[in-house]
């Protein structure tokens, strides 16, 4: 009996309601504000409107359906930034070829030709005319060789003249010479010199690009997750949205029908037109960050401003799995240790100090080499005139063929022995640099300690991330389930007209913000991962992707 009653006073205030709302509209003519015929109809009949679809930049029907892999292996083919990387190593293998040119042997060769008239004015010239002619042709070609090891260098010339003179007793006459030159560093650039030096560093360098390089990967690839799992949530947070302006569709429906049988006054039915419009404005703005998310996504996935990629619609099919991550503390600061390419790089710049730390130290020492020659030379030619053949040696008389059987017989040998020194006598430059090297060793260690430092933080950082949201989930997950129920209950009350518009609106809002908040958590715990395999460098090895070596350059 009391609820009968209490729907009988209800419904009677309602009615009152009702009719103390149409004797607000009866007001004198002079008062009445006008209001155009259009404005007019929709305030006093609210209808649903369509929410439109996304159509800006996007071609009709072009879509593509991305697995979170699909969208990684896109980036690691068109990504900018790292063919970037790969660019650099490939140069770094270039400056290591060019370093070692240095090792090239080295030809030489001079081909001249010189005539020469001068004055006779020597007695015993050997020539009654008042002139001396010489004509000289010179054929000479050399090669020089530097051998990495030890430091030394070779060198061998072999010259050749062929010389017409109205004063020798040849003409013409050919003199061939061979010699070959070796130097030897015995202290200073005997273990390392510049050359070596460079060969080294280069060598540490296209190390460090590939370090580099491998850093960058893990760095596209872990935003690529976190850009993919963001416009996931957008498309959800659009379809949350756009649900829950069906559920206020049906309610402005549900309202309208009540107040036709007087059981809720018009004002009602402003109330429920005014929250469906402010969510078809939540539902745009959703689609304004479903497009900031995929255009996010699609940078990272690129080739350039001309891919098609640019005009189609990317839809996620991945779901907000929770794949649970069991990995303590400990392990993952240790993993992280081990793996991540900034230590490698600190690495390898230590190793390229060493190197300058030896080299300076070996410039330190003195010049000592070790110099030894040897050289042959030949002689052939037709006798002057009026040159008898008991004033030659058989041996010289002929051709070119003579005289390089005379040479290669090594019957005229010339060969020499020595030392040379060379020592500064403070030799300030080299201790300085010296001096230098050892104190970037210092701060290579002192940079070692601090990048270990933030990468323990890191490391805590996103461990306690990934416990967190997935904490999170399970709240989220259970503030929406009795977000779920309250709705129920409240449509049961308000089609039984115990209750008002005002708390059903009121409780579609709170279901569409949890299922919100439920989705955020998921996509965070997602990134969080992502986040802490980029952390401890797993970031390949955990998507089963493999990067292999570029292949070497060569020059042609």
């Amino acid at each position: 009996m009391q609820t009968l009653k209490r729907k009988a006073l209800m419904a009677a205030a309602r009615k009152f309601m009702a009719l103390s709302l149409a004797l607000s509209f009866v007001m004198p003519a002079a008062a009445q504000t006008p209001v155009p015929p259009a404005q007019s109809a929709s305030v006093q009949d609210p209808v649903a409107r369509p929410v439109p679809e996304r159509t800006v930049g996007l071609e009709p029907g072009k879509v593509v359906r991305w697995t979170l892999r699909d969208a990684i292996m896109t980036a690691l083919e068109k990504n900018v930034d790292i063919e970037l990387e790969k660019e650099n190593v490939r140069l770094a293998q270039y400056d290591l070829i060019a370093t070692r040119g240095v090792y090239d042997p080295i030809t030489t060769s001079t081909i001249n030709y010189n005539a020469r008239t001068s004055p006779n004015t020597f007695r015993f010239s050997g020539s009654a005319e008042d002139s001396v002619q010489n004509n000289t042709l010179t054929y000479n070609f050399g090669v020089s060789k530097a051998f990495e090891r030890y430091g030394s260098g070779i060198e061998a010339n072999f010259n050749n003249s062929r010389v017409t003179s109205n004063v020798n007793n040849f003409s013409p006459q050919y003199t061939p010479n061979l010699t070959v030159n070796l130097t030897q560093p015995l202290m200073k650039d005997f273990r390392i010199d510049a050359n070596r030096r460079s060969i080294k560093i280069a060598k540490r360098q296209l190390d460090l690009s590939d370090a580099v390089f491998r850093q960058q990967v893990i760095n596209i690839i872990a935003r690529v997750q976190a850009a993919y799992w963001d416009l996931a949530l957008a498309i959800q947070n659009e379809n949350v949205n756009r649900d829950s302006v069906k559920l206020a569709e049906t309610q402005l429906n549900n309202t309208k029908r009540q107040v036709e049988v007087g059981t809720l006054a018009p004002i009602d039915v402003i109330s429920t037109a005014t929250q469906l419009e402010s969510r078809r404005q939540q539902v745009f703005q959703a689609i304004n960050s479903v497009a900031q998310a995929e255009n996010a996504l699609k940078a990272l996935t690129v080739s350039g401003p001309g891919d098609e990629l640019w005009n189609t619609q990317i839809v996620p099919v991945e779901t907000f799995d929770v794949k649970p991550v069991a990995l303590p503390l400990a392990d993952a600061v240790k993993l992280a240790q081990e793996n991540r390419p900034e230590l490698k790089q600190l690495v390898l710049q230590k190793d390229i100090n060493k190197i300058n730390v030896d080299f300076f130290a070996n410039q330190a020492k003195p010049q000592v080499n070790l110099v030894a020659s040897y050289s042959s030379i030949g002689i052939g030619g037709t006798p002057n005139a009026g040159i008898p053949p008991s004033a030659i040696f058989p041996q010289f008389i002929g051709g070119y063929g003579t005289s390089l059987k005379n040479l290669f017989k090594q019957s005229y040998p010339t060969w020499s022995v020595g030392m040379q020194f060379s020592l500064p006598l403070r030799n300030t430059a080299a201790r300085a640099n010296l001096g230098k090297a050892k104190e970037q060793e210092r701060q290579l260690d002192l940079q070692t300690r601090r990048q270990l430092q933030n990468i323990e933080v890191e490391v805590r950082n996103s461990v306690q991330t990934v416990e967190t949201t997935k904490m999170r989930i399970e709240a989220a997950r259970a503030a929406r389930e009795y977000a779920e129920k309250q709705l129920e209950g409240e449509e049961k009350k308000f089609a039984a007209g115990l209750s008002q518009t005002f708390f059903v609106l009121q409780r579609q809002n709170e279901l569409a913000q949890t299922r919100f908040s439920e989705l955020q958590a998921l996509a965070d715990y997602n990134k969080a991962v992502a986040e802490l395999q980029r952390v401890i460098s797993t970031t390949l090895s955990s998507n089963n992707i493999e990067i292999k070596a570029e292949a070497p350059v060569t020059i042609k």
